[in-house]
């Protein structure tokens, strides 16, 4: 399934499927590189993704690549509550919208947040759109983010790729 995820993850007109999942999403513009997979010691996998379509600078001058992270667990027997809290106690983040219905949430249902963190090491400001949903099984943290000043500039990016998970 890796394969199949990353081969048409390199065509933003290509609609790719979530792994373990019917829940379908296009990335809406060649500007989105797949970067890596990360495979977890509990057997879950991470897909990470990389937005170059232009550089983006944070106020302090450092370069920023908004990203997509696609946190995937097949197998995963609580609900997508359970899965939210289990993913907030490994970062922590403030709520700044919470939602049940509406882009980003395949027809399953799910959960949804607009979030916000600080980095503890950097002390760097992020900000961030997610998902929850459970499809077939499987678990899925579906999250597009960038540092909280450059979050304006992708808002309109990460709203049209929520709008086309199904």
């Amino acid at each position: 399934m890796l394969a199949v995820l990353m081969a048409f993850g390199t065509s933003a007109a290509a609609q790719i499927t979530i792994p373990g999942t019917s829940v379908t999403f296009r990335l809406n513009s060649d500007d989105w590189r797949y970067l890596r997979t990360f495979k977890l010691d509990d057997g879950a996998d991470i897909y990470l993704y990389y937005y170059v379509g232009q550089v983006l600078v944070d106020m302090e001058g450092d370069t920023v690549l908004p990203c997509l992270r696609i946190y995937v667990n097949e197998g995963y027997e609580g609900d997508v509550y359970e899965l939210a809290y289990d993913r907030y106690m490994m970062q922590p983040f403030q709520s700044v919208d919470e939602y049940t219905h509406g882009p980003g949430l395949p027809k399953s249902g799910g959960i949804g947040y607009m979030g916000a963190y600080t980095n503890p090491s950097s002390q760097k400001d992020y900000q961030f759109y997610m998902t929850y949903f459970k499809s077939h099984g499987t678990a899925v943290e579906f999250r597009l983010e960038t540092t909280k000043d450059t979050f304006e500039e992708m808002e309109f990016e990460f709203k049209d790729i929520l709008g086309t998970l199904k």
